[in-house]
């Protein structure tokens, strides 16, 4: 009887703790239930405040696709026309050009990138906004979209005014640039110009220093008892007489002339004092002769004679001065 009394105490002792122990575990669970019940209850609220706040700000902006999709295509579409604007200019510089068409696939990147933002339901989880999202899209990235095509705008009419202010430095220094070889092209035509005159000048005064000369003649002659007498046939001609007026010239001053004579026989030969047989060469002249002439108005007679005989036919005579023909004349023998 003594040994049962014990274990039964024992038995008693060990059910009281068991159920101590259960009762609190099952106060913890309670305690962590709580706790995580109130936990999801303020995520829940915060998360259904924070939708509220966006669906205010979502119907404070207006923001539906409808009307961002038509505000994404007007900025699209003003875009692109100031690029295609300044694309139209035909001195555009190369360099920006090439930029400006860039920049035009850029913004078709944009475009569908924006289009993609506002076409986009999302996840929503207040299901009131869910049934407004339907209709005009998610507020999210509605707002996003919308912060894009306003960055879009500005950074894309930053970089447009650029362009223009680059352009218009060109066309200014271009306009410099243009206007500097016009004045050199000017002043080349000028110089060219006063060249030209200067050289129609020179030879003109060329020609008005030169002596002019009138009344050439020439007269076949023969000396008798100290008398000249003018003969017509060749094989009594002794020597040629050439007499000629020098005309008057206040250009010039008084200087020394020299007239080259060519005297060409009926065959073409030039007639030479020194040279026996008669010769066609050019370089070949008559005879050369020196005359100071101070401009006034002078008679003037030489001889020219030769040892070989005359013969008959025309003759032609030539006078030059400085290399310029400035009289001729013909004469016959019989």
């Amino acid at each position: 009887m003594s040994n049962e009394q014990p274990k039964t105490i024992d038995q008693k002792s060990t059910k009281k703790n068991s159920l101590t122990l259960f009762i609190i575990l099952f106060i913890a669970s309670l305690a962590l239930s709580g706790f995580l019940f109130f936990k999801y209850a303020k995520n829940a609220a915060k998360i259904e405040n924070q939708n509220k706040e966006l669906s205010l700000a979502y119907e404070a902006l207006n923001l539906h696709a409808d009307s961002l999709q038509n505000e994404l295509d007007r900025v699209m579409e003003q875009l692109q026309d100031e690029i295609n604007k300044n694309l139209a200019q035909e001195d555009l510089r190369e360099d920006l050009r090439t930029q400006l068409n860039s920049k035009k696939n850029e913004l078709a990147s944009a475009y569908v990138r924006i289009k993609s933002l506002i076409n986009s339901d999302g996840n929503v989880s207040s299901g009131a906004l869910a049934s407004t999202t339907k209709k005009a899209g998610n507020p999210k990235n509605l707002l996003n979209a919308k912060g894009q095509i306003s960055k879009l705008v500005k950074l894309n009419y930053e970089y447009i005014d650029r362009i223009e202010e680059l352009q218009n430095q060109y066309i200014s220094e271009k306009t410099i640039s243009d206007s500097t070889s016009y004045i050199a092209a000017k002043l080349k035509n000028k110089n060219d110009s006063l060249k030209i005159d200067n050289m129609v000048l020179k030879d003109k005064l060329s020609k008005a220093n030169s002596i002019r000369i009138s009344r050439l003649n020439v007269y076949p002659i023969r000396e008798k008892n100290s008398v000249q007498e003018v003969v017509n046939k060749a094989k009594k001609t002794q020597r040629l007489k050439i007499s000629f007026q020098v005309q008057a010239n206040e250009l010039i001053e008084e200087e020394e002339k020299e007239l080259v004579i060519r005297i060409m026989a009926p065959n073409g030969y030039v007639l030479t004092q020194y040279v026996d047989e008669l010769s066609d060469t050019d370089d070949l002249y008559s005879m050369v002769e020196k005359m100071t002439y101070d401009g006034t108005e002078k008679s003037i007679v030489y001889y020219y004679d030769q040892e070989a005989k005359y013969s008959a036919g025309i003759y032609k005579i030539e006078i030059y001065n400085d290399n310029q023909l400035i009289s001729q004349n013909d004469f016959y023998l019989n």
